[in-house]
């Protein structure tokens, strides 16, 4: 079990000092100024975070550019130590456990292999820095190999591998040992589609088979709504979400995850107007917020989502206009427009489904228990 409790780590403010590239450092140090969260003391890239994760957890970490994910698995890498705040491993402080004791293998987004290596040293490099006999490494190595599809490129440099083979000998030489813990940093973020698929089922089997905890720091939708089981979500280094995937997803806490999680991203009406007998209006279509709800907001202004998958295309409701259409795999996105309102749909393709047209005139149906409600400053209702 991993716990953290009220972690911070602040970067200090990049000095300048001295003539060469004196403008240079100058610019560096403006930009860390006006990033969203600094002190006295530097940039503060991850504030007061606190959770836990149990053994064999798939964790999901979510978060735009700069959001503290990178810097939240160095932490629990021990790569980077806490302004303040600590990380315990089994209730022991990560800091009191030596570097060799720590049970972590990590993947980094670049590969990080070494480049006169076979993929076979690769591999075993964290077994042959132990020592161990070359019988155990060698049979070791080819498990791994196996697990991961590569059993027949093990005496290939790197590069002569494609990416998605570059990246799984990163992942075989992280889980060579059979750490308890698997840290992930964006490892198919330059990978196309068909290759993460595939890496996507090859790293659900290695947690099924070894029960290790992973946790997986991604910007990507599908990788996190495919593979984990909880999700944390972040934003300039503050955590707004931590909770199971599925209640996340259909109840979440704030409009930030709302609108974060799910492709394509909610629908959202903002500055809606509750009148004071607590009906309001969504898309020509109206509504009533119970007294309990009601009370809940401030000055009568609350904003609403919708889920595009929940919102449907029928032969009556409300009217609305084809814009375009895109597709993702197997759903049709649907772009509309309700009077000057823009919207979209999600649909499943089927044999039978007509395409939409560009300026047809169809009709949207969606349910009020469907509809996410948020205060003003944007916390769920």
């Amino acid at each position: 079990m991993i716990r953290l409790d009220d972690v911070t780590l602040i970067y200090p403010f990049e000095k300048v000092s001295g003539l060469f590239d004196r403008k240079k450092k100058k610019e560096i140090l403006e930009k860390q100024k006006a990033m969203p969260y600094t002190s006295n003391e530097g940039v503060v890239a991850l504030q007061h975070f606190s959770d836990r994760f149990d053994k064999g957890d798939f964790v999901a970490v979510l978060g735009p550019s700069g959001s503290g994910k990178t810097t939240l698995l160095r932490i629990l890498a021990g790569l980077e130590r806490p302004s303040l705040g600590e990380v315990y491993y089994d209730d022991v402080p990560l800091h009191e456990i030596d570097l060799e004791e720590r049970d972590i293998g990590m993947v980094f987004q670049n590969y990080s292999l070494y480049p006169k290596q076979t993929v076979y040293k690769n591999i075993a490099f964290p077994l042959e820095v132990q020592h161990l006999p070359r019988d155990e490494v060698k049979e070791k190595v080819e498990e791994a190999a196996n697990l991961l599809g590569l059993s027949n490129k093990l005496q290939k440099q790197p590069d002569e591998l494609s990416g998605g083979e570059k990246q799984r000998v990163a992942i075989a030489r992280a889980i060579i040992k059979k750490p308890q813990v698997l840290l992930l940093d964006e490892p198919f973020a330059n990978l196309d589609v068909p290759i993460r698929r595939r890496l996507r089922r090859m790293l659900k089997d290695i947690h099924e088979r070894y029960g290790m905890t992973i946790i997986y720091v991604t910007h990507d939708q599908y990788d996190a709504l495919a593979l984990s089981k909880k999700i944390i979500i972040l934003k300039d280094g503050i955590k707004v979400c931590s909770g199971d995937l599925s209640d996340v997803y259909r109840k979440p806490p704030n409009l930030f995850s709302a609108r974060f999680l799910g492709f394509p991203q909610m629908n959202v009406f903002e500055n809606v107007k509750v009148n004071s007998d607590g009906s309001y209006t969504i898309l020509t279509k109206d509504f009533h917020l119970d007294h309990k709800h009601k009370r809940a907001l401030k000055n009568g202004r609350m904003s609403v989502g919708l889920r595009p998958g929940d919102l449907k295309i029928s032969d009556r409701g409300v009217k609305a206009v084809v814009e375009y259409v895109e597709m993702a795999e197997a759903d049709l996105i649907i772009h509309l427009a309700v009077n000057e309102k823009k919207v979209i749909a999600l649909q499943k393709m089927n044999s039978e489904l007509i395409p939409y047209l560009r300026g047809q005139e169809v009709f949207l149906s969606f349910a009020e228990e469907d509809l996410h409600l948020f205060d003003e400053e944007g916390n769920r209702i």
